[in-house]
C-alpha cells in the first residue's frame, strides 16, 4: 500500500494536460440555434450542391463532403438529382432565393465556393437553416491542393459543429495494425480510411498503438527486438524510442493526459499488472498487486481514474481505479470475460469487449450501470475505443471481408465501415482533434 500511495503522490505531481486548442476564425452568425445534439437517426434532410468554381477539385471535395455527412449519422443527405435550383444561383445570402429549396425540402443547406490557384486551394462553406431562411454561419479554409481531402474533412466538421454545437470527427484520425504488407505493422489513417500512413516498416510484430492526448506521439508494443517492448513513434520530430523493454510482456500501454507518464502491463511473477513508467522509462511504480492478471489499463480524461481488466474476482471483469492510490472498484457484473476498457471524454461511460459466444462490443456507466450492447451476431468485435467527442465508438470487426475498422454511435444504432478493400485492420485508437 505504501508503495502505491508513493506512486499515486508523484502521478498526482505532475498532472498537466497536453491537449491543445484549435484556433477557430469568427462565424457568420453567432448564437445559432442547436438543430439536433446526437448521431444516430440519420433524419436532417440536408441539400449539399457541387461546389462553385475550382473544378480539378470540385469533385473530389463533393464526393469526399458528402460521404462525410452521410456517415455522421446526423443527416439524410439529399439526392442532388432532386435540385431544382439554377447552377447560377450563388451561394451567399441575396444570391440565392430560398424557395427554390421548397421541392427539395432540406431543413439544412450547406452551399460550397471553391478557387484554386497557384498550388493551394481556398474553399468557403455558407450553411443555412432552410424553414428560417437564415444563415447558421459561413467559413473559409485554405490548404494546399494535394489536400483537397482534408478541406472537405473540414467543411463537414464546421457543418456539424453549426448544427449541433460541436465540431465533427472528421479532422481526427485512428492509428491501428495493419496486415497490408504480410506483417502486423502500425499505420495511421483518415476516419474515412482513406491517407493511410505507416508509423512501422520493420517487419515484425506491432500492436495495441495508442495516441498521446496531444496527438504527437503513438505508444505501441513490438516484438523487433525478439520481446514484446514499448515503444513510442515522436511523429513531429520523426523518431523512435524504445521505453520499456523489460523482461516479459511490455503491453497495452495508456498515456497520462499529463504527457509524460503511462501506464502498463508488465510481468510480474507468474503474473502480470499494471505499473507506471515516464516517457524516459523511468519506473514510477506498481499501480496493482492483486491475485490473477491486471491488463488493459485506460486513463480517464482528468487524469484521475484507470480502467482496465482484472482476473481478481474469477473470470475478466472490468474495474476502476483512483491514479492517486485507493481500492480498485469493479464495474462490470455480466459474463465471465470482459476486457479492453476505454473511457469516454467525459469519463462517465467505459466501452469493453465481452465475449458471449463471439466478442462483442458494450458500454456501461463508471457506476456499473447502464449497460448496452452494441454488437450482436456480427462476427467478432474488439479493440473498442471512444472519438474524442464522446459521440462514436470505433472498434475492429471479423463481420465483413476479414478484420475492418467499423464506427458507430455511442449507442450502437448507426454502424458504418471505415477501411475498404481487403480485410487486414485491427487495434484501432482514436486520435485527439488534429490541426495536421
Amino acid at each position: 500500500m505504501k508503495r502505491l500511495l508513493a506512486t499515486a503522490a508523484l502521478l498526482a505531481g505532475l498532472l498537466a494536460a497536453l491537449v491543445p486548442a484549435r484556433a477557430e476564425e469568427p462565424r457568420g452568425l453567432q448564437g445559432s440555434t442547436v438543430i439536433v445534439e446526437q448521431p444516430g437517426g440519420q433524419d436532417l434532410p440536408i441539400a449539399v450542391p457541387r461546389p462553385k468554381g475550382g473544378d480539378a477539385a470540385a469533385q473530389e471535395i463533393w464526393e469526399v463532403l458528402r460521404a462525410d455527412l452521410e456517415r455522421s449519422g446526423f443527416f439524410q443527405v439529399i439526392d442532388p438529382d432532386a435540385f431544382t435550383e439554377s447552377p447560377e444561383a450563388g451561394i451567399r445570402l441575396g444570391e440565392f432565393s430560398f424557395e427554390d429549396w421548397a421541392v427539395p425540402d432540406p431543413v439544412v443547406l450547406a452551399k460550397t465556393a471553391l478557387e484554386a490557384s497557384e498550388g493551394r486551394v481556398s474553399a468557403e462553406v455558407w450553411v443555412y437553416d432552410v424553414p428560417g431562411a437564415r444563415k447558421m454561419g459561413a467559413k473559409r479554409f485554405t490548404a494546399k491542393d494535394s489536400s483537397t481531402r482534408r478541406v472537405a474533412h473540414e467543411i463537414a466538421d464546421e457543418i456539424i459543429l453549426l448544427v449541433t454545437g460541436t465540431p465533427g470527427i472528421f479532422t481526427t484520425r485512428f492509428a491501428a495494425v495493419t496486415k497490408a504488407s504480410g506483417n502486423k505493422e502500425i499505420a495511421i489513417l483518415d476516419v474515412d480510411g482513406h491517407n493511410v500512413t505507416p508509423v512501422t516498416r520493420n517487419g515484425s510484430i506491432n500492436l495495441q498503438p495508442a495516441w498521446s492526448w496531444d496527438g504527437s506521439r503513438i505508444a505501441y508494443t513490438s516484438y523487433r527486438s525478439g520481446n514484446p517492448d514499448l515503444f513510442v513513434a515522436d511523429l513531429v520530430k520523426g523518431t523512435v524510442k524504445r521505453v520499456s523493454s523489460r523482461s516479459g510482456v511490455n503491453i497495452g500501454a495508456t498515456w497520462h493526459p499529463g504527457g509524460e507518464i503511462l501506464a502498463l502491463t508488465l510481468s510480474s511473477g507468474a503474473d502480470t499488472d499494471l505499473f507506471a513508467i515516464d516517457t524516459a522509462g523511468k519506473a514510477l511504480g506498481q499501480l496493482t498487486k492483486a491475485p490473477g492478471i491486471d491488463v488493459s489499463p485506460s486513463f480517464s480524461a482528468d487524469g484521475q481514474w484507470i480502467a482496465f481488466a482484472s482476473e481478481r474476482s474469477g473470470g475478466l471483469q472490468i474495474y476502476v481505479m483512483s491514479a492517486q492510490g485507493g481500492e480498485a472498484r469493479r464495474v462490470t457484473f455480466q459474463g465471465s470475460h470482459n476486457t479492453d476498457p476505454s473511457f469516454s471524454p467525459d469519463g462517465q461511460t467505459i466501452t469493453f469487449v465481452g465475449r458471449d459466444g463471439n466478442f462483442d462490443v458494450f458500454t456501461v456507466g463508471v457506476d456499473g450501470k447502464g449497460m448496452k450492447r452494441l454488437t450482436q451476431d456480427q462476427g467478432n468485435n474488439e479493440d473498442p475505443c471512444f472519438s474524442p467527442d464522446g459521440r462514436y465508438v470505433a472498434f475492429a470487426s471479423t463481420r465483413s471481408d476479414g478484420g475492418h475498422i467499423w464506427m458507430s454511435t455511442k449507442d450502437g444504432r448507426h454502424q458504418v465501415r471505415v477501411t475498404q478493400g481487403r480485410g487486414v485492420w485491427s487495434n484501432p485508437h482514436w486520435s485527439p482533434r488534429l490541426d495536421w
